[in-house]
């Protein structure tokens, strides 16, 4: 009987010591995590499509904290976590995320989301969707209705860019592009779901906005003014609205101011062979 009692001594106590050791080893790296701009906010894993979920690079990306050996994302699919902040080794940079369940994640980052530039398109922020949320039971007028990344449709019905239409729920999926991965869900006359990707922050030069806030086609701007835009053309005499209504937001805006006017050159296009410049004079279009 005393035999029997000291071995299981020995057993707890082994077993005592290698966890001790294993949450030693997990805490550690704690000291070695430094806060970033994310730091203590709520994140989901969301849901993604079939396609990114056969990716290397989401298979490949998130680990344990003190493990090298990758985590697939099914396994973190729709888990919700809190944002540490970020860790360096060998040069490289991670994102920590801590689960409800205490374990923690690394992600590494690629050099799109470096310096905090933005966190992985497959992780929601708890903040953004409640702002999403508060979008429910208004309208919208739709922008973009060609890409799939932004606008998902398969009722079979059509939806026209500058159609108005009421949001009535969100959801939380990404089938790739660069904005969180929340969707305006629109309602419709079909049992199926049709979808806009939640703009955020109203852009201004170098994104697009997914869809308007308010009445992109006031009627005071005269049918003239309209028509134009709606076949997605400008014209001199336009207003800085109204040309980004019609052909959307520049790539680059430069202001310039001198004793006799204010004037401001739109840029639209990347690449010098596509590029198209416009000149405003106190709000109006004088060159293109």
């Amino acid at each position: 009987m005393i035999k029997q009692y000291r071995l299981l001594s020995i057993i707890f106590s082994i077993i005592l010591i290698f966890f001790s050791c294993f949450l030693i080893g997990i805490n550690e790296f704690d000291e070695y995590i430094i806060q970033n701009r994310w730091t203590g906010e709520t994140v989901f894993f969301s849901d993604v499509n079939s396609e990114i979920l056969k990716q290397k690079y989401i298979n490949r990306g998130w680990s344990k904290i003190n493990k090298d050996k990758s985590v697939p994302y099914f396994k973190l699919k729709n888990n919700k976590g809190v944002v540490l902040g970020n860790y360096f080794i060998n040069q490289k940079e991670y994102l920590i995320v801590q689960l409800k369940n205490g374990k923690k994640y690394k992600w590494e980052k690629n050099h799109l989301q470096i310096d905090d530039k933005a966190l992985p398109n497959h992780l929601c922020r708890l903040k953004i969707l409640n702002d999403a949320k508060e979008m429910i039971g208004k309208h919208i007028w739709l922008n973009n209705v060609t890409a799939d990344t932004i606008f998902i449709n398969n009722t079979g019905l059509v939806f026209n860019r500058f159609k108005k239409v009421k949001i009535i729920d969100t959801k939380v999926y990404t089938n790739g592009g660069r904005d969180w991965p929340v969707w305006l869900v629109i309602k419709s006359d079909n049992k199926f779901n049709v979808e806009v990707r939640y703009n955020g922050k109203n852009k201004t030069e170098g994104r697009q906005n997914y869809y308007f806030e308010n009445d992109p086609l006031p009627k005071k701007w005269g049918n003239d003014i309209i028509n134009k835009i709606m076949s997605g053309k400008i014209g001199y005499g336009m207003n800085e609205s109204q040309v980004r209504v019609s052909i959307g937001n520049p790539n680059i805006i430069n202001n310039t101011s001198s004793r006799h006017s204010v004037s401001e050159q739109w840029i639209y296009g990347n690449n010098i062979g596509n590029k198209k410049y416009l000149l405003f004079e106190y709000g109006k279009l004088v060159s293109m």
